[in-house]
């Protein structure tokens, strides 16, 4: 039985997989398989591999399932979870292993961090992740931050045992966003003493959206922002709450029956106020001034994107909406 199972769901076997199966390549480690889990067979043909790689042809379905699929079809120890527009340090699994065995952790992960030849629209998306008023507390998986437990890590970089997976269930088959969350939360629940570890010496490379990309994903994830909700985490775990209310609070402002002026001088003040709190967190890492105002104009769009997306769900077109955007998704990433 091989010790690790990587498994890469992916819609077809195209050029990011392709490179993402060459950089596992160069991996220090032996013992492991990877299992690619596509829609439909391509034109294209693995490049020859000193590891097996299996190839799972399971039709139109979610990321979520296909990973099910995947560690369910092959046994293994372990199961390690990598996007297919994404590739690791040569150290991953190495050190994922070690942290399993030493660390008497359930699960373990790392940062994703941007490609080295990201475009500027990406890196601007990138810096726009890293901020507090995006991805709220838990910002550190998108760079290399100190080591820590935490409550959950995102699914593009996921190492855990194989039966530990399955006993939970594996992912949410019936969702194509925020499954990760999902996946943890249920857990937590059942088992209050999940021990999650972040390192990041297990950092993979991972593919930013450019800016419409990230923007339809943060509608997305407004639509799912109840998921998102973390509420033993106090105000911290209540983040994803803040571009909905800011956004309803412009909006009670809008139809008050205050008068004009004064409603002009309370948005401005409270636009003021927002955006000099954003430009004090991101300045920690950006120290380019058109990076920083690209970025800064990136938050409040991506804020206004989330807000959106979570007003949809309130007025009940999320259904109308998830197929549509779904496959629009597919057929944009291929992943």
């Amino acid at each position: 039985m091989n010790k690790v199972n990587i498994i890469i769901p992916a819609v077809e076997l195209n050029d990011e997989l392709l490179k993402c199966l060459r950089e596992i390549n160069k991996i220090n480690f032996t013992n492991f398989i990877a299992t690619i889990v596509l829609d439909h067979k391509s034109n294209k043909k693995l490049p020859k591999l000193k590891y097996k790689v299996k190839e799972l042809i399971v039709g139109k379905t979610y990321m979520s399932k296909k990973r099910n699929i995947a560690a369910r079809k092959f046994k293994s120890k372990y199961i390690a979870f990598i996007d297919s527009d994404a590739y690791p340090n040569k150290n991953w699994l190495k050190l994922a292993v070690k942290y399993l065995k030493n660390k008497s952790c359930d699960i373990v992960g790392g940062p994703g961090i941007p490609f080295p030849n990201q475009t500027y629209s990406e890196k601007v998306c990138y810096f726009s992740k890293r901020s507090y008023f995006v991805t709220g507390y838990l910002n550190f998986r998108k760079y290399k931050a100190k080591k820590r437990y935490c409550d959950w890590l995102e699914a593009c970089n996921l190492i855990m045992n194989r039966k530990f997976f399955l006993k939970y269930g594996g992912m949410d088959t019936k969702r194509y966003t925020a499954e990760d969350s999902e996946f943890f939360q249920r857990i937590q629940k059942k088992n209050p003493t999940l021990k999650v570890f972040y390192s990041p010496d297990l950092f993979i490379y991972h593919r930013e959206r450019r800016m419409f990309g990230f923007f339809l994903q943060r509608f997305v994830f407004g639509m799912d922002f109840l998921t998102l909700l973390k509420f033993n985490y106090g105000l911290n775990g209540l983040q994803p709450l803040l571009p909905i209310l800011v956004f309803i609070s412009f909006l009670i402002l809008l139809v008050s029956n205050i008068d004009l002026a004064s409603k002009i001088k309370i948005f401005s003040i409270f636009v003021i106020l927002i955006n000099m709190a954003i430009l004090f967190d991101i300045t920690k890492y950006i120290k380019s001034f058109k990076t920083l105002i690209y970025t800064l104009v990136t938050i409040n769009m991506a804020n206004i994107s989330f807000a959106l997306g979570g007003l949809t769900t309130f007025i009940g077109l999320r259904k109308f909406l998830d197929n549509k955007i779904y496959l629009y998704s597919r057929k944009k990433n291929k992943h």
